[in-house]
């Protein structure tokens, strides 16, 4: 019967229709119910799929000639070789084949050579057999030598099929020789298309073939079951036998480093990643297998999520390099320099869709955004797992630390854990390789002489100048290390610091830059472990000037009492205000209102502070210097309040602090407010005199500002011009002015001339605030104070003390001058009890003119209280030489109002 027949289809070269045919007959011919129909279904399968390769069905005829004799000799040759392809036990017994071959040798050359062609024939149209024994048979009839004899493309299918002969059998045919013929055809089949799925098609197509329930027996062959072994491990597919013979054979070579893989993909395939870990860690350290890295990251993924950034870190190694050319314009200084393999770009930013937290997260955010502030305040602050902490300390020197710190990195001891164990070994094998280029590499040697201040400045080298080697430069620069000023210039003019398209980002260098003109350097990094606090204190002080608010409310509390200061370094200068800053839960421009502009570094962290915000929260009123600084730096946040502006730069304008240059910019944007109505042009040229009028109140309603607060602003304005220190206002003034600075219903430029109000009020006090408190016995000093007690005591004796005097001098001359004596000293302690209470000769001419008719009016001096704040006539008499104004005007007003609120 035609295998066509038999498979129930049309002569084909599809073999994808050949197998739908032959699974579909399949379930009706069951190897064990009807093993000789499936048999007869095997090999019709095989044929049809033999025909289908050979480019042409069984029906079309076959050319090879057809020379059988027929003698009963030849015929006896036929009929065994039949028998020996169809014997089971034979047809894959290399020894039958032998002895089939040797009886050939009994025909005559003639008769042999008729039967070559026939016993091709038979041997193609049969199957399956022992692939070397058919080797032989075609080596015994030379079919190779005789394809002359036929056609061309009958030549060339039987070169093909002789070719395909010496393809090795997927294991030892010979130990099938017991085996029942379906067995044998099955299991030979099955072995075969799980080599050729294999080998010619995806692996997810192994696996699902491999993993097709199927019942059929496998032969002892060591070599097939270890193919077995390699291909379901390498297409993902682990069992607990697979696991038996890979523990099996690594204990009988356990360096075998194939048997080593294998025993880790079966732990890692059956979930057990305990096992699993301690082969592919040593993979990697003894191998460096290239699996290793996938595997262990996926680990570690699983395992310890926040070690995975430092393992990617650790993993990040390019090969060792020394042997660096003298020329600094050649190729290989880039050689062994810091940089970073693509793959662990890749690798940092799959990380970053993990759910990390912490160190992890920052250290990812910052290899993969750039931002390292929040890195170092974890680095700098507490956490629970010390020992983390350490390592991403390491991680992190390895792109800032200088050669010092990385030598730290070096002298770390082995961990505990596998995975930071293995995390330390890539991050010393690394630091090993930048210290040996910083310390020998030209470029880095070359950048250590143009720096060098103690030497003559000259130029960088020009080979330094462009290219890799100036991004090169660039990564030098990046590490921190202390430079002298004149260092820090020459790399200024070399470099260019906040350039965006340049590799490296060097803006720390222009912080440095700038306390360094004001004197102010790093000192010496040290030895030991006061080189990670040099590190520790100068990321700290530059967080602070760079992004001084987000770092402030980035770091812990606990971390300003960790970090040893060292008073010689920079940031120990602001380390008490911060200090005092954490304790008192303020915010941040309390700060601003505590630094002093005198110090190069409360100036360059007040520059970074100055803000509309800061300035009118800080609990110390700001300079009129800081302020115009504020006015400069954000002039269109006045955009809403012109006028308020408007007054607030003629507030400015008028104090006799600041130089031409100041007068001259504030008087500019005073004139460049303009406005159609006509009051405005003579209220624009009475603030420039210091006489402004009154604004009408229907203009200023239409633009949105509140006349009381401006008319009082005005008129505290014109006082100041007019009287200097005389126009200090009263302390009930002054408290209003400080209700309306604080009133955040105001317009913004308003409420910025009412602090620069009070800031040069407080100027003026504080002149008058030095003295001492003049004593209450000191009558001649008309322009000092008189408190409320000393007053009445003072009044009371006189009235008593006078008459008495006058009564008892006997002469009424004398008795006259000792009247007028009194009457004197009453005046005068009326004066003094008068600029007690902030009034002055005005206020005692009129209580003069009303005496006469209201002869106890001066008595009701005796209900007022005095100044508690010093006042243009001095300190407060009661102050005893304590400061009033220790805290500044601003804190005594605001707490004289919440007390007068209450």
């Amino acid at each position: 019967m035609s295998c066509w027949i038999r498979l129930g289809i049309d002569p084909t070269t599809d073999e994808t229709l050949i197998r739908n045919a032959y699974r579909a007959r399949l379930p009706a011919h069951h190897p064990e119910t009807d093993p000789e129909g499936f048999q007869a279904l095997r090999q019709a399968y095989e044929s049809a799929i033999r025909l289908a390769r050979d480019d042409g069905p069984e029906d079309v005829e076959d050319t090879t000639p057809d020379t059988t004799p027929d003698s009963s000799l030849v015929r006896q040759v036929f009929i065994d070789f039949d028998g020996l392809l169809k014997d089971p036990a034979r047809r894959f017994n290399a020894d039958a084949w032998q002895a089939f071959v040797q009886s050939l040798d009994r025909l005559p050359l003639g008769e042999l050579d008729d039967l070559r062609w026939g016993l091709f024939r038979k041997l193609r149209e049969n199957g399956p057999f022992s692939a070397s024994g058919a080797g032989l048979l075609a080596r015994r009839m030379a079919w190779d030598r005789h394809l002359l004899e036929l056609g061309f493309d009958h030549a060339r299918d039987v070169e093909d099929y002789l070719a395909r002969l010496d393809d090795p059998a997927p294991f030892d045919t010979t130990v099938m020789d017991t085996w029942s013929a379906p067995a044998q055809i099955e299991s030979l089949w099955y072995a075969r298309t799980l080599d050729f799925i294999f080998n010619q098609r995806p692996l997810h197509e192994f696996e699902y073939f491999a993993r097709l329930h199927t019942c059929l027996p496998l032969p002892n062959d060591p070599g097939f079951i270890r193919r077995l072994l390699v291909q379901f491990t390498q297409a993902g597919i682990g069992g607990a036998d697979l696991l038996q013979m890979c523990l099996e054979h690594w204990r009988e070579a356990p360096d075998d480093v194939d048997g080593l893989y294998l025993l880790a993909c079966q732990h890692t395939l059956l979930g057990q990643d305990d096992q699993a870990l301690p082969h592919w860690v040593r993979l990697w350290r003894e191998h460096r297998h290239p699996k290793a890295e996938s595997q262990l990251l996926a680990l570690c993924a699983k395992r310890q999520p926040d070690v995975l950034p430092l393992l990617i870190q650790g993993f990040d190694r390019l090969g060792d390099f020394s042997a660096w050319s003298a020329d600094l314009g050649h190729v290989s200084q880039e050689y062994g320099s810091p940089s970073q393999r693509p793959e662990t770009l890749a690798r940092w930013m799959g990380a970053g869709r993990l759910p990390l937290q912490g160190l992890a997260q920052c250290f990812v955010d910052w290899r993969t955004g750039g931002d390292e502030w929040p890195l170092l305040a974890l680095l700098l602050g507490h956490q629970d797992d010390a020992r983390l902490q350490r390592l991403y300390r390491h991680a992190w020197a390895l792109h800032r630390g200088d050669v010092a710190l990385l030598r730290q990195v070096l002298d770390e001891p082995e961990p505990i854990d596998a995975l930071e164990g293995l995390v330390l070994n890539g991050l010393q094998h690394q630091a090993e390789q930048h210290v040996r280029w910083l310390t020998r590499a030209p470029v880095p040697l070359a950048m250590e002489r143009f720096v060098d201040g103690s030497g003559a400045p000259g130029p960088l080298p020009a080979a330094l100048e462009k290219g890799e080697a100036h991004k090169i430069c660039r990564v030098w620069l990046r590490r921190w290390r202390p430079y002298s000023r004149v260092g820090l210039e020459r790399i200024a003019q070399a470099f260019k610091f906040n350039d965006p398209k340049a590799d490296g980002d060097l803006s720390t260098l222009s912080l440095l830059l700038e306390l360094s003109e004001s004197d102010v350097l790093l000192p010496a990094s040290g030895q030991g472990e006061a080189v990670w606090q040099w590190h520790a204190q100068t990321a700290f002080l530059l967080a602070l000037l760079e992004q001084p608010e987000r770092w402030l409310g980035m770091v812990d509390a606990p971390c300003l009492d960790r970090l040893a200061f060292d008073p010689a370094h920079p940031v120990s200068r602001v380390q008490p205000l911060l200090s005092r800053l954490k304790r008192e839960h303020v915010d941040l421009s309390a700060l601003f209102g505590w630094l002093q502009p005198s110090d190069p570094v409360h100036a360059a962290l007040a520059r970074r502070l100055l803000g509309v915000r800061q300035a009118l929260g800080s609990p110390r009123l700001l300079g009129n210097d800081r302020l115009l600084e504020c006015l400069r730096s954000d002039i269109h946040a006045f955009d809403d309040d012109l006028l308020g502006r408007m007054l607030l730069t003629a507030v400015l304008y008028h104090d006799p602090l600041f130089d031409a240059q100041q007068r001259r910019f504030l008087l500019d944007r005073i004139t460049e407010v303009v406005n159609p109505q006509d009051w405005f042009d003579e209220f624009r040229h009475g603030l420039i005199k210091g006489e402004p009028p009154r604004p009408p109140l229907q203009a200023l309603e239409d633009e949105g500002v509140a006349s009381d607060a401006f008319y009082l602003a005005l008129d505290t304005l014109k006082g100041l011009v007019r009287y200097g220190g005389a126009g200090v206002p009263r302390q009930k003034t002054l408290l209003r002015l400080q209700q309306a600075k604080d009133n955040p219903a105001l317009g913004l430029g308003l409420r910025f001339a009412f602090s620069a109000l009070l800031s040069r009020c407080e100027c003026l006090l504080l002149a008058k605030g030095d003295s001492r408190p003049v004593p209450a016995g000191a009558f001649w000093r008309l322009g000092t104070r008189l408190g409320r007690g000393a007053f009445i005591g003072q009044v009371i004796g006189t009235l008593l003390v006078t008459p008495l005097a006058a009564l008892f001098s006997g002469v009424a001359l004398t008795g006259i001058a000792v009247s007028l004596l009194g009457l004197a000293f009453l005046v005068g302690a009326v004066l003094r009890r008068l600029h007690d209470i902030g009034r002055g000769i005005p206020t005692l001419l009129v209580l003069a003119c009303l005496s006469p008719f209201f002869p106890f009016l001066p008595l009701i001096l005796f209900a007022f209280p005095g100044d508690k704040l010093p006042n243009r006539y001095g300190v407060a008499p009661d102050s005893a030489g304590d400061d009033a104004l220790a805290g500044g005007l601003q804190a005594a007003l605001r707490q004289m109002g919440g007390q007068r609120h209450n």
